[in-house]
């Protein structure tokens, strides 16, 4: 009698606990619609040792103004040490709508813009979840789908 009477009550609980798809994917839109800025971006070096290329020139131009310009200190350590890959985060409040020049070592100024979110799926072993993720951006004119502007050395000739 007590397991029926958990049934009665345990199965519809399931079935209001259980949200649709659709409804997961659109309450991810309606987040990615509300988004207007990122709070950070990461920024990957491949091929450049500490000595070739030790800090990273930022301008973030916001209306046809520059908002922010600095130097920074790119960080010594390696993440792969193989391809000499290092990461720098840019951690301040960008707009969608900003412009960032970013120049290292004797590279050109790369120019960043159009930044992006997407609604992307986040899998478990039981569940499937929709999310709003910073998804892209505008590299010199070339749409990047991901989430990291990558600097690699140009080998010299």
């Amino acid at each position: 009698m007590k397991l029926k009477k958990a049934v009665w009550f345990i199965v519809p609980l399931f079935f209001i606990a259980c949200e649709s798809d659709r409804e997961k994917f659109a309450q991810a839109e309606r987040e990615c619609s509300q988004k207007n800025s990122i709070d950070k971006l990461e920024l990957d070096f491949f091929g450049y040792s500490s000595k070739e290329a030790n800090s990273v020139s930022i301008k973030i131009q916001r209306s046809g103004k520059i908002v922010e310009d600095y130097m920074d200190t790119i960080p010594k350590k390696f993440s792969d040490s193989i391809r000499l890959r290092r990461n720098y985060t840019i951690k301040k409040n960008i707009l969608l709508t900003d412009t960032l020049m970013v120049k290292i070592a004797d590279e050109a100024t790369k120019k960043i813009y159009g930044f992006g979110y997407a609604v992307q799926p986040h899998f478990s072993m039981m569940d499937r979840n929709y999310g709003c993720e910073f998804s892209s951006f505008v590299e010199d004119g070339k749409i990047m789908k991901e989430s990291t502007v990558v600097f690699t050395k140009r080998k010299s000739k």
